[in-house]
């Protein structure tokens, strides 16, 4: 392998150790935040920015209706798109806006967000 192939490879592995590092970092580790109730419906806030979802996890109890509003930061990479894989729902957010997402869960569980790429994580706990 000459110098040049061998100086590629290198950059290549380099690039996806960093891919692997910041996947790592955003699997949903924040603490859960609650909903809160405003007139009958849960509402959370979520921050996309800088490889996250913030908070990452957000409590909700069934049967009262849900209100997810994404707002885009800095840094957005995959995770400006968002899909909720369960409800077959996907919201695009870009650097300043806001995009908002409604359902109303009736049963308890997970309901799991991410980027398409799966790099940046996060769910819905329902109780």
């Amino acid at each position: 392998m000459n110098i040049k192939a061998t100086a590629l490879v290198t950059v290549a592995l380099a690039a996806s150790s960093v891919m692997a590092l910041q996947h790592g970092r955003s699997a949903p580790t924040d603490k859960p935040v609650q909903a809160k109730v405003v007139k009958g419906v849960q509402v959370a806030t979520v921050t996309v920015a800088n490889g996250k979802y913030s908070p990452s996890v957000i409590k909700v109890k069934k049967g009262l209706p849900v209100v997810l509003t994404f707002v885009g930061g800095d840094h957005l990479g995959c995770g400006g798109t968002v899909e909720f894989k369960s409800l077959k729902q996907k919201l695009v957010v870009k650097q300043g806006t806001k995009a908002s997402l409604k359902f109303k869960p009736e049963k308890a569980g997970e309901v799991a967000f991410a980027c398409p790429m799966d790099m940046y994580k996060g769910k819905v706990v329902v109780n």
